[in-house]
């Protein structure tokens, strides 16, 4: 699946985060769970230089990207993925 990571502009050190056997998993799979943990790795990674609404941006896209990995069957990798690289809410803070 070296073909995927490459169309990710560079990140390929993002587009591999499942530990298990990749081979066990459809090219749709694989291609849901590495757009989720390279979101996840881009809200960690800027968090510090978005306002509120780039970071309310990418948490929708984290929850949509989830919400498509568990359509295709993979909501424990998914899951896995989450407590990996935790996500503090855009809304802390907020009134």
């Amino acid at each position: 699946m070296k073909g995927m990571g490459e169309s990710e502009g560079g990140m390929n050190e993002m587009a591999a985060p499942v530990t298990e056997n990749e081979a066990s998993y459809s090219p749709l799979q694989l291609h849901f769970l590495r757009r989720l943990n390279r979101l996840l790795r881009l809200r960690q990674e800027q968090r510090g230089e978005l306002n509120s609404d780039g970071l309310r941006l990418i948490d929708r896209a984290i929850y949509a990207t989830y919400c498509d990995a568990c359509d295709i069957g993979v909501t424990e990798e998914a899951q896995k993925l989450l407590r990996h690289l935790p996500v503090p809410s855009s809304r802390q803070g907020e009134s």
